[in-house]
């Protein structure tokens, strides 16, 4: 078979075309999911610098915003002892809470969850419920979304909620 330039021009034409929109398909996709997850994480950045900040605190690769009810941040320090402490901090940044003492290994209370409800959590938050420091877990299936609270020092229940 013989091509003429014709023919071998419309097939790259189409070539182009289609890369073309499978690039703006993609860019619309960067600007529409990842620019906003960006903005999000950089916003709670910048709010965990700025308690960092005002109380001077040795940071300890560990801060979460829980907002129930109200927000609160959750970050974890070294002391002065070297110890780890977690503090609650409210909207205002100020000071509602503190815990220093023993934690639940995370892992136990995944697999008791995961036993308990027959359901598969694969991490766990630390969030802050009726002045108590608690794991937070969240599952969603097909049907229901489900939301659990266990006690940080000692993996106890404390509730969930199946919405």
């Amino acid at each position: 078979m013989n091509y003429n330039k014709k023919d071998k021009n419309w097939i790259y034409h189409l070539i182009i075309a289609v890369l073309v929109v499978i690039l703006i398909v993609v860019s619309f996709c960067m600007l529409s999911i990842h620019v906003p997850y960006f903005n999000h994480e950089n916003d709670i950045a910048l709010e965990r610098n700025k308690i960092i900040n005002k109380y001077k605190l040795n940071y300890d690769d560990y801060f979460n915003e829980y907002n129930s009810s109200k927000t609160y941040y959750i970050i974890r320090i070294k002391d002065k002892k070297k110890k780890k402490v977690y503090q609650v901090y409210n909207a205002k940044y100020k000071l509602v809470d503190s815990y220093g003492g023993s934690i639940a290994k995370q892992e136990d209370v995944i697999n008791t969850i995961n036993n308990e409800y027959k359901v598969n959590v694969s991490s766990l938050s630390i969030g802050y419920e009726n002045g108590d420091l608690v794991y937070f877990g969240k599952y969603q299936n097909d049907e229901h979304l489900y939301y659990f609270y266990y006690s940080l020092d000692e993996g106890k229940f404390v509730k969930y909620y199946r919405l």
